[in-house]
């Protein structure tokens, strides 16, 4: 079986390059983009089975480019973040989203939930 592949989208050059690392250790293909377009364009080239996405970005936001990645393709996607803007945004992305994580994400529950099987659809609420 192949590795899942990964694409991190993430603006922050440190946190971006941390979880390249990590996930590249753990044996997932990964290529990552600093901006909401630049992820979108390696979503064509790369063909990920999972997004992994900071909410924050310099051109958009997350649920953004959770609805267009979701209208090209069926991925796993996993956002990320430190604050999402609110009530509202936040109830929308856990109904939009595989997954919800808040900064700093907590590597034990993100390594679990990429070592499941499948593409589950059932959010995974911070702790």
């Amino acid at each position: 079986m192949a590795a899942r592949r990964i694409l991190v989208i993430e603006d922050e050059p440190g946190a971006r390059e941390a979880l390249e690392s990590l996930l590249s250790e753990e044996g997932y293909t990964v290529t990552s983009a600093e901006s909401g377009e630049s992820g979108l364009r390696r979503l064509t080239e790369f063909d990920p089975d999972t997004v992994v996405c900071d909410f924050y970005l310099p051109d958009t936001d997350g649920l953004q480019v959770l609805r267009r990645v979701r209208s090209e393709k069926e991925v796993t996607f996993i956002v990320i973040t430190a604050g999402c803007g609110g009530d509202g945004v936040e109830r929308t992305l856990q109904r939009e989203a595989d997954f919800f994580f808040q900064k700093p994400v907590d590597l034990k529950r993100l390594r679990n939930v990429l070592q499941r099987d499948g593409r589950p659809r059932a959010l995974a609420h911070p702790a």
